[in-house]
């Protein structure tokens, strides 16, 4: 199992955590803009990737959208057969290599939604 972590605001972290990754999401006030179309997140080591550290992205999100709560971490457990999907595509891959851990349709995500009940979860509000 591989430990991550997705830095977002308070109501979204307990979004995920009861309902799983939504690709469909879109930012509030983002019409124009392209839906999430996945779930980033780095592995829970302290490391950062090209974005930083997911508590900065957390705290960044908390200035963006004030009333959500405040910033949290979403942490979740990965089986390591999903974790293979993600380094079998070079795209996923490369982003791994640089520490961002990418879930999408192609790479892994559709898997993590099917097994999001069953993993280990938890909210850590900052």
């Amino acid at each position: 199992m591989t430990i991550l972590h997705h830095g977002t605001t308070a109501a979204r972290a307990i979004a995920i955590e009861q309902h799983g990754p939504d690709p469909s999401f879109r930012e509030p006030g983002s019409t124009g803009l392209p839906t999430a179309e996945g779930l980033s997140a780095v592995i829970a080591d302290g490391r950062s990737c090209g974005t930083g550290m997911p508590e900065i992205a957390a705290r960044n999100k908390d200035m963006l959208f004030p009333d959500e709560g405040g910033p949290a971490i979403v942490e979740f457990e990965v089986p390591g057969w999903i974790m293979d999907r993600i380094y079998a595509d070079p795209i996923a891959a490369a982003l791994a290599r640089g520490g961002e851990i990418r879930f999408e349709a192609e790479s892994g995500l559709d898997e993590l939604i099917a097994e999001w009940r069953h993993l280990r979860k938890r909210v850590i509000l900052l």
